[in-house]
């Protein structure tokens, strides 16, 4: 089932990132620092590497980027670091 995946930066020096992941009535969020972010994102979505560089350029001019369809298993997001969160629904 496909999410909707919202980053935005916590702090720049050292760069600190915030990933939510929203998949129907349920909300998941991980803190990472730069590598991390950049490795999750290569390594656990399914996003080509284009779009993987538009994220990092987005995060990295602007501090925030979203990404409307990635799929990430539900039963991996504890697996990947990610808590759930209260969500909105």
């Amino acid at each position: 089932m496909s999410g909707r995946l919202h980053i935005f930066r916590l702090k720049t020096d050292p760069p600190q990132y915030q990933a939510n992941y929203n998949l129907g009535t349920r909300s998941y969020l991980q803190v990472f620092d730069a590598a991390g972010m950049e490795h999750f994102l290569q390594h656990y979505t399914t996003l080509p590497v284009g779009e993987v560089n538009t994220l990092l350029n987005d995060l990295r001019s602007g501090g925030h980027t979203s990404e409307a369809i990635v799929d990430l298993s539900e039963t991996h997001l504890a697996e990947m670091g990610f808590t759930e969160t209260p969500s909105d629904q």
